[in-house]
């Protein structure tokens, strides 16, 4: 059992998605409780105070079993978040500005989606906007892309090279260019990038077991500010967490973490974002089903601890 009290006065939640806001706010995150209702809470000013939770349904959402959130690029600010029902179907809501209101929910099956499992979401650098993956019930990958900041969607396509997955997590890293992982059904870690920012994508996945990782069960990812780039926890097979980060944007990687990262006790989900001030939060539901959070203290810097 762990000794914290739950961050902010948390619900027990079972998953949870975050995004760094565009305009006067900060970071938003939700999470989805017990009985499938989505909650969320958002910080008023980058860096500063949150909101409270704000109730449940957020705005007035179906009971989900996984959600996504990222900016629709770095030249709109407005966040868009995405939502698997309990049918597998997929429905959308965007911010009207950023940092701003929500639109209705869009769906089922936006745009036309396959039924999915799970889905990832990352905001592109250059001229185009989000994109987003989704896990098939054949366990292959799909993707549609956000063909400039803010505006309309291609079309669904099979992500090439497959790879049979069971999570994913993507991230900027901090130099425009979005960065892709995927562990496998043998709990192995894979990893793609875009070779320009906005651009195409290495031909070849990178792994099993990129940069000698451990067997993951999920993952989670953020773009760092200051002089690094991207990080990515997982969390073990024994509910350990660990965490990689990039040295430089664009760069190279340090070596993994041990175990309980930060101090971490044991943790069952995870999610990340800039706070729109270039400090990352990280947020984790511990084994015992307490949301609790770390953060930066500085752009790319070190961390505060566990509350």
């Amino acid at each position: 059992m762990s000794n914290y009290k739950p961050w902010e006065n948390a619900p027990i939640l079972t998953v949870l998605a975050a995004s760094q806001q565009g305009g006067s706010r900060g970071a938003q995150l939700w999470g989805i409780q017990i009985n499938n209702q989505l909650n969320s809470i958002y910080q008023v000013s980058p860096g500063g105070n949150w909101s409270g939770w704000m109730g449940t349904p957020w705005n007035q959402s179906k009971p989900v079993i996984d959600i996504a959130a990222s900016q629709q690029g770095a030249n709109d600010g407005r966040v868009e978040l995405w939502a698997l029902d309990q049918k597998q179907q997929l429905w959308t809501c965007w911010q009207t500005a950023p940092g701003g209101n929500w639109t209705s929910w869009v769906g089922p099956n936006w745009n036309k989606a396959p039924l999915l499992q799970g889905i990832a979401a990352c905001s592109q650098g250059g001229t185009r906007g989000a994109q987003l993956w989704g896990i098939g019930q054949d366990s292959n990958l799909y993707t549609t892309y956000q063909t400039s900041a803010g505006n309309g969607w291609s079309s669904w396509s099979p992500w090439n090279p497959q790879l049979q997955c069971i999570d994913l997590a993507a991230a900027n890293q901090n130099d425009g260019r979005v960065q892709l992982w995927a562990i496998d059904a043998w709990r192995q870690l894979w990893t793609v990038w875009q070779t320009s920012p906005g651009g195409n994508w290495t031909s070849a996945w990178s792994g099993p077991n990129w940069a000698n990782a451990p067997k993951l069960q999920t993952i989670a990812a953020s773009q760092q500010g200051g002089s690094r780039g991207a990080q990515l926890w997982g969390i073990t097979e024994d509910y350990h967490l660990v965490s990689i980060y990039q040295v430089s944007p664009g760069g190279n990687w340090s070596q993994w973490s041990g175990n309980d990262w930060e101090g971490a006790p044991t943790v069952v989900h995870i999610a990340a974002c800039l706070q729109n001030d270039g400090r990352v939060q990280l947020w984790a539901i511990t084994t015992d089903n307490i949301l609790i959070t770390n953060y930066q203290t500085s752009p790319g810097g070190n961390w505060s601890g566990w509350q």
